[in-house]
Parts: structure tokens; C-alpha cells; sequence
């Protein structure tokens, strides 16, 4: 789950946590995007809470041509590399945005560039309020390709996200290729602060192939496998799940929740089989420990 932290999510820590107790979970991590800001005021806020926190991030990296995002539980120290990732992947992040603002505007879309970087209140503009402006700005009212994104149209369940995926995913008309750190380079990071490294829902970024994928990265370290996800149906968590046990791997669960970008997503909607329960606690003495 995310706070406010990632840049595409809404929620300070302090209030992301009232919302887990409110729904009954009693053991997270607040894994935001390439940050671990939330580590510290998350362990702070809880105590005599009667919650389990574990340190989280997930990290943006590249394996094989393709991005993908690495889970990061259970690290220690002081948290130094982490924020120095941080900062390398802010430049990377912030040095493509001209190109994603022209990409779109080939496309015809009308977007108000000032208004964009007031609503990103100093931070790096995300596709997800590029998304926001262009489908409130009037002069696109008409616009084509975004009549799936109102009303009872196709992809309006979700439409900053949806838009987000529909646009800037791999193969996507405004994809825009960033030379984010190698898989194996943040699974030797996680490593060294005595972490465990996990792939995150991997039905998310690829469509086929899992295990051959999945038995690419354990040849690289990755330890474990977001198994149950609010991306994943029944049939791939239990592929998944069985992957994980048959070579002992962790087997873990998330919601991705960030807030208003992803309504459909609550606090706790891991989907998770209660079978799976034993597997997901021995991921949790290892991470805890």
C-alpha cells in the first residue's frame, strides 16, 4: 500500500494507518514508490497500537527490457542507500516529463502546464494528474480517444489510473523508456540492508509467461512473490502460490492501494486464500525477525 509519499497516491501515513485499523489490518507495510519516508513515522505512530510494521518500499527497475517493480521488506539500518536511490530516480523521473507533456500533446490532447505543476505542488507531475487536467479541461470534451474514460464508458471504473495504463504502459502511444536501476542491482540492495526482495504483482506487468519470467529473477536473488494481489485472479495466485512453494520461495499479498487514483482498491484487499495463511506468516517471522 502506498501514502502520500508516492507521488501517485494521497493519504499521510498517519491517516493510511487509521484506515487499516478501521478495516481490521493489523499487519502492513507502507511500500511507497522508491521512498522509505514512511518507515520511520509509520513505526512512531503505531506503537501501543497493537500493529505490526514492517519496512517497505518498491522500487522501479528494469530486467530484461522490461520494467518492473521490486518489493523491498524487512530492511534495517539507517536507511542512507535508500534515500540515495531515491534522489537518483527522482532526476531519471523528472528529466522524462517534457517528453510524456509532448507526447500528449501530439495526440491532440489540450493540458495546462501550469496547473499541472501547481497540482503536483513542487514534485515531479504524474501521468495520473495529467489525466485529472485533461479529462477536466472543456477544450477536450470531444476528444476520441477519451470518451472511455467518462461517464459509464468502458474504462471510467478507474480513469486516472486506467488512462495512466492505456497511454504510458509498455507498447503504449506515450510509453516513455526510462533507464531505471537493474532488477539485480535492487535485489543486492534490499540484500545489504537485510531485506527481503519480492517481485510485486507480476500479473500486472506481464501477460504471459510468468514462471519463465519469475525463474529468471530467482536466478538474481528475488526471494519471494507478491502471490496474492488485487491484480491477480484466482486461477494465476494459485500458479503463482505453487511456483513459490515448490521452490521456496515467500509468498506475500498486497492491495496496492494509493487512495483516489485507484478507488476500486481498498486497505486489505489482498485477496489472499486463507490456505496460504501458514506460507504468509513464515514470510512475516523472517521479515519481523
Amino acid at each position: 500500500m502506498h501514502s502520500a509519499f508516492s507521488l501517485d497516491a494521497d493519504l499521510p501515513v498517519e491517516i493510511l494507518i487509521e484506515r487499516c485499523l478501521a478495516h481490521q489490518v493489523s499487519t502492513l507495510a507502507i511500500t511507497d514508490h522508491n521512498s522509505v519516508h514512511s518507515v520511520n513515522v509509520a513505526k512512531k505512530y503505531t506503537q501501543n497500537k497493537g500493529m505490526t510494521i514492517l519496512s517497505g518500499i518498491e522500487i522501479d527497475c528494469s530486467f530484461q527490457g522490461d520494467n518492473y517493480h521490486l518489493l523491498g521488506y524487512g530492511f534495517t539500518g539507517d536507511l542512507s542507500d535508500f534515500y540515495d536511490l531515491e534522489k537518483q530516480i527522482t532526476k531519471l523521473q523528472a528529466d522524462v516529463v517534457p517528453i510524456k507533456l509532448q507526447k500528449l500533446k501530439d495526440l491532440g490532447f489540450w493540458l495546462d502546464v501550469d496547473h499541472l505543476h501547481l497540482l503536483s505542488k513542487g514534485n515531479i507531475p504524474q501521468e495520473e494528474q495529467m489525466a485529472e487536467l485533461i479529462l477536466d479541461d472543456e477544450r477536450n470534451i470531444s476528444h476520441p480517444l477519451l470518451s472511455v474514460y467518462r461517464g459509464d464508458g468502458a474504462r471510467a471504473d478507474m480513469p486516472l489510473i486506467n488512462f495512466y495504463w492505456d497511454f504510458f504502459g509498455a507498447g503504449k502511444l506515450c510509453h516513455t523508456p526510462m533507464a531505471y536501476p537493474a532488477l539485480a542491482d535492487m535485489v543486492s540492495l534490499i540484500k545489504e540492508n537485510k531485506g527481503i526482495p519480492v517481485i510485486a504483482h507480476i500479473g500486472a506487468n506481464v501477460k504471459t509467461d510468468h514462471l519463465n519470467v519469475l525463474n529468471e529473477m530467482k536466478a538474481v536473488g528475488v526471494m519471494g512473490v507478491e502471490v496474492f494481489s488485487s491484480y491477480h485472479n484466482a486461477e494465476l495466485a494459485n500458479q503463482l502460490y505453487n511456483y513459490a512453494v515448490e521452490n521456496n520461495l515467500f509468498v506475500t499479498c498486497g492491495s496496492d492501494f494509493h487512495g483516489e487514483n485507484k478507488p476500486k482498491i481498498e486497505v486489505g484487499s489482498c485477496n489472499y486464500n486463507p490456505e496460504a495463511e501458514k506460507s504468509i506468516k513464515q514470510f512475516l517471522e523472517s521479515a519481523v525477525a
